[in-house]
């Protein structure tokens, strides 16, 4: 203590009275910041127990709720323990007998409203797809299921198609049989029973026969919009021509009746003018100097035109 006052002394050139009020005055200053330190510490700690207590408390109601639902929800099961086990088969046990083994009143419920829509259970691992029936049920109740296995079922078949009988079963592919048809009087049903047409392609074809008016040979189909040529090869396999197609006269139609798609709606009243100025044609060759057909386009409309003239 003394060394601390001579050390004050000599540093701050004070009085042995002057020194001892300062050092006084240090140590009260020491105290009274370490009590205020010492102080908001222990309130601060205080106040955040306070408040952890009162969440706390905000749970605690929470967490009852929970217990007492799982509670609730437990003693809805029934005790495995408890429950006598007996077989059923779910296409006919009733509401008590499935209550009785241990599967719950919902899933009773809805196994029965299955069956009254005419669900008919055919093996036991279809009893997992009712609403309420848990998987760990299905594993206590599924020696008590009258019913076969998926395995069993599959076994079951495989055994009974091959040795149903004395003698080994030998199982052919045999493919449906087609009856052959007249390609100008072939309905959507004739057409698409051929392999690789269907109800598109067969419109298509119908469409493009009316259009010509019928077909003159039979290789005019392969000229359906998009038909492969290995679809119309298995087409002719059935198809004949025997029907023949139809015949406008020439000499006598006029444009608004003439309905074919080879030919453009202006070259019709090109040939039908032609005419009218230099008379009736005698064949195909009589249409050559009209401009608007060329030598090509003649040989497809010939097999079309009936050049007969009516007295």
């Amino acid at each position: 203590m003394t060394r601390i006052i001579q050390f004050l002394k000599d540093y701050f050139e004070v009085n042995k009275h002057e020194s001892l009020r300062i050092l006084w005055g240090t140590c009260a200053g020491i105290l009274l910041v370490s009590g205020v330190i010492f102080f908001n510490h222990y309130f601060s700690t205080n106040e955040i127990k306070i408040l952890l207590s009162e969440y706390n408390d905000l749970d605690k109601p929470l967490s009852e709720l929970k217990s007492k639902e799982r509670n609730r929800f437990k003693s809805r099961i029934p005790k495995s323990e408890s429950i006598k086990y007996t077989i059923f088969n779910p296409n006919t046990a009733t509401e008590e007998i499935l209550l009785k083994n241990g599967i719950s009143k919902y899933a009773a419920k809805n196994l029965i409203n299955f069956r009254n829509k005419g669900k008919v259970y055919k093996t036991k691992e279809e009893l997992l797809k009712v609403y309420g029936l848990s998987e760990n049920l299905y594993k206590r109740i599924e020696p008590y299921i009258d019913l076969p296995s998926q395995e069993d079922d599959r076994d079951y078949n495989t055994f009974e198609r091959i040795y149903e009988d004395t003698t080994s079963v030998k199982v052919t592919f045999k493919a449906p049989s087609i009856n052959p048809f007249d390609i100008n009087l072939a309905s959507m049903e004739d057409l698409t029973q051929i392999r690789g047409i269907g109800e598109v392609f067969a419109k298509r074809i119908i469409k493009y026969r009316e259009g010509l008016g019928g077909f003159y040979k039979l290789e005019q189909v392969k000229n359906t919009y998009g038909l492969a040529d290995s679809t119309y090869q298995e087409l002719v396999k059935f198809a004949f021509l025997n029907e023949p197609n139809k015949k406008v006269k020439i000499n006598k139609i006029e444009t608004n009746d003439w309905k074919t798609s080879l030919l453009k709606n202006y070259q019709k009243k090109a040939i039908i003018a032609y005419r009218k100025q230099h008379g009736n044609f005698k064949t195909i060759e009589d249409l050559a100097p009209i401009r608007v057909l060329n030598p090509k386009l003649l040989e497809q409309i010939s097999p079309y035109l009936d050049f007969s003239i009516e007295e």
